[in-house]
């Protein structure tokens, strides 16, 4: 029973979902709440069990990772967006700080001119996965 805006109750359906069925939900909905997000955070630990525990290729392991990387990115951009990062160069300058902290002081420039690459390749599209 669940109340109503009256003060009653009313009866409410339980429906038993399978486990793809929870996962196409919670990659579709909302990360901003809470309940989605932590839906999100076991959906990828569990991906990355199942990864660990088959024998895969580096370039397997690697095309996993980036995948789970283009879903955090897509939430970072939505918080810095609340945030008040919003325009372009901004989210530029906001992301080459995420760069300096994972690579000790080497921004996107500095990272791209090391691994070699060319105008509009993306430094996340070129890592292993380990660095």
């Amino acid at each position: 029973m669940v109340p109503i805006g009256s003060g009653a109750q009313r009866p409410i359906k339980t429906v038993l979902l399978s486990r793809y069925a929870c996962y196409l939900i919670v990659q579709n909905a909302d990360p901003s709440k809470k309940i989605v997000a932590l839906g999100q955070n076991y959906f990828a630990v569990q991906t990355r069990r199942q990864e660990l525990s088959k024998k895969t290729t580096e370039e397997d392991r690697r095309i996993l990772l980036r995948e789970e990387m283009k879903l955090h990115n897509i939430r970072l951009a939505g918080s810095a967006k609340v945030a008040g990062v919003i325009e372009s160069r901004d989210y530029a300058i906001f992301q080459d700080h995420g760069y300096r902290g994972l690579y000790g002081g080497l921004g996107a420039k500095d990272i791209h001119r090391r691994r070699g690459l060319k105008k509009g390749q993306q430094i996340l599209d070129h890592m292993g996965t380990r660095s």
